[in-house]
């Protein structure tokens, strides 16, 4: 694992995926992400904006790195500046993207506003880093063009903020495979009910190129404040 942690054998890295959604409503499937709704997987490569919520003086002008997919499916890592007078102004970046799964600011700066990647109406968010994070928080992964992808594990666990917990709140793992056109499938679900869980996969389950996986929550009785993560050994 070290190993492949530093990129060696040649072709294969690491992948860890970690998310929150701190409220996720009471009988709602939703993905564990920053927007704490229900995520929007695009078809196209509609993925093209940037704009902070609220302007941030210490922030305008500030570098944003951006990891997803292009429109053919492959890993781009691109870096934007936002606006160098009004953070709140959309800036368009310079790849549009079909997925995105991970943000984060290249500034000694802490984020006071939400930043977001969204479309270029403004209408659909697709990544968020909350105020506070610095990066993003997304249980959310698309398997790159030419790539394969191993599942080491998973895990969840609920927060307590609400002021009873759920009885109950399915943690499900989702697969779907866009390169053959299937529609999601279920891979993996526990009930967790209040202290969370680790699972670890042997042998592990395998994901071709352009499948998206990503983790759900579904309380029942009450809402929940939801983390949770993977882990993946990617492979070209």
């Amino acid at each position: 694992m070290l190993e492949i942690a530093d990129n060696f054998p040649p072709g294969y890295s690491s992948v860890n995926k970690f998310g929150r959604n701190t409220s996720v409503a009471i009988g709602v499937q939703e993905e564990i992400w920053d927007g704490s709704i229900a995520y929007s997987f695009p078809s196209t490569a509609l993925i093209t904006s940037m704009s902070q919520t609220a302007d941030q003086v210490a922030m305008r002008g500030g570098n944003i790195e951006i990891q997803g997919l292009d429109a053919d499916w492959k890993l781009v890592t691109q870096t934007k500046a936002l606006d160098a007078s009004l953070t709140t102004t959309v800036v368009t970046l310079a790849t549009p993207l079909i997925r995105i799964f991970r943000m984060r600011v290249l500034e000694n700066v802490v984020g006071n506003s939400a930043i977001r990647v969204h479309n270029a109406g403004e209408t659909v968010d697709y990544a968020i880093i909350s105020a506070g994070n610095n990066q993003t928080l997304m249980a959310i992964y698309t398997v790159p063009k030419h790539h394969t992808a191993y599942m080491t594990g998973y895990y969840a666990h609920i927060n307590p903020v609400f002021n009873n917990d759920p009885t109950s709140n399915p943690i499900t793992i989702w697969a779907r495979d866009n390169a053959n056109g299937y529609a999601k499938q279920l891979k993996h679900v526990v009930g967790l009910i209040a202290d969370g869980f680790q699972h670890k996969f042997s042998p592990y389950p395998k994901f071709g190129e352009k499948t998206d996986i990503y983790i759900t929550a579904q309380p029942v009785g009450k809402a929940a404040d939801v983390t949770a993560g993977f882990d993946l050994i990617l492979r070209k």
